[in-house]
């Protein structure tokens, strides 16, 4: 996510912070500390900072039940109203959904026990009354969590319970459909959100409803995507009609090649056998430094990745991403069939609408 500034790496997960949680942090010390004086800003500085912890705690049993499961957890967001697990995968298993789902919103519920029973120790005799503030810490932290285990229950997609939602209608419909049905659910609570903020004139209960409704849409279209290149195979979009090397080329003839036509990258072959890659960002650098009658083999990147004609597009996106690559040759067992590139596969994404992908499965069947 841009403008987010990393903290560091957690068990292999990036931990990053957005600015506008910073600018809060900010501003709301700035108002604390004009109410009340330093002391109440920095009270007021530590609760928010001990909130986003435990909002951090949140996302990571999330990122540790997705672990267990075997999905891939690339990084963590914290936003001024929450927090944010970037996975690679989506769990596509009801049970497995309704489990990370749930992981969340328990961690919190168990932060709260043990505060409570805290606060109850430290000082039996104080009602345990609802609070929110800097100058009562402990409470503060109790109702904190709380509040978050139990807003994150509704089943407002794409929060926790809207995820619950959508698995447990996945086992009766489509995923797709499933998805679109908890995405109405979830609209329709941001606008209750936004009518009650608006009517009580809480504002941070506007904000929410507009988050929940941007993300709910955002998550419907990346679903709808995702589930769209897990049903179209590479042989489907792959070039067929591309040129290779040979690694006793001369760089000439690989400038001559990438002159005379639309293609950057070139697969080098070598008796039928792809042994290397070379990039148009490979030729450029030797070109500034060596003699264009040099053969190919010494400027092809020996360490490439390949895929299968029936490789999915999501797997090969992951591939690109994870990798930073530009071409990969596209095989039929051993024999090379086609190429991908990143451009090609993105220009393919235009066309890959759900229509797209059932009329592409219709055409395969006999």
């Amino acid at each position: 996510m841009r403008w987010a500034l990393r903290l560091g790496t957690l068990y292999g997960i990036s931990i990053r912070v957005h600015f506008t949680f910073l600018f809060l942090l900010a501003f709301l010390a700035l108002a604390a500390t004009l109410a009340r004086g330093w002391l109440g800003g920095l009270r007021s500085l530590l609760f928010i900072l001990l909130v986003f912890v435990c909002v951090l705690l949140h996302e990571l049993a999330h990122s540790y039940v997705s672990i267990h499961y075997g999905l891939r957890v690339r990084s963590i967001i914290l936003l001024p109203i929450g927090g944010l697990a970037l996975l690679d995968d989506l769990p596509r298993d009801a049970r497995q959904e309704i489990h990370i789902a749930l992981a969340g919103p328990a961690a919190n519920f168990f932060l709260a026990l043990w505060l409570g029973v805290l606060v109850f120790v430290l000082n039996p005799a104080a009602p345990l009354r609802p609070v929110l503030s800097g100058d009562a810490l402990l409470p503060s932290l109790f109702w904190s969590n709380l509040y978050l285990g139990l807003f994150n229950l509704i089943p407002a997609y794409p929060l926790d319970g809207g995820r619950v939602l959508r698995a447990w209608l996945s086992r009766r419909m489509d995923y797709i459909d499933a998805t679109r049905h908890a995405v109405v659910v979830g609209e329709a609570f941001s606008l209750l959100f936004i009518l009650l903020g608006l009517v009580w004139w809480i504002p941070w209960l506007v904000v929410i409803g507009l988050f929940v409704f941007w993300a709910a849409v955002t998550d419907e279209r990346v679903t709808v995507l995702q589930s769209a290149l897990e049903r179209i195979y590479l042989e489907d979009v792959m070039l067929t009609e591309f040129h290779s090397l040979a690694p006793s080329d001369s760089l000439f003839d690989a400038l001559d090649r990438a002159l005379h036509s639309l293609q950057d990258d070139f697969p080098v072959v070598d008796n039928g056998r792809v042994v290397g890659v070379v990039t148009r960002r490979g030729l450029l650098r030797a070109f500034a430094g060596r003699d264009w009658n040099n053969s190919v083999q010494g400027v092809m990147n020996s360490r490439f990745e390949v895929a299968q004609r029936r490789d999915t597009l999501a797997a090969a996106f992951k591939t690109f991403t994870n990798r930073g690559l530009s071409v990969i040759p596209v095989l039929d067992g051993s024999h090379l069939v086609g190429i991908v590139t990143l451009q090609n596969l993105l220009h393919s994404v235009a066309f890959l609408t759900r229509k797209g992908a059932a009329e592409l499965e219709s055409l395969r069947r006999p």
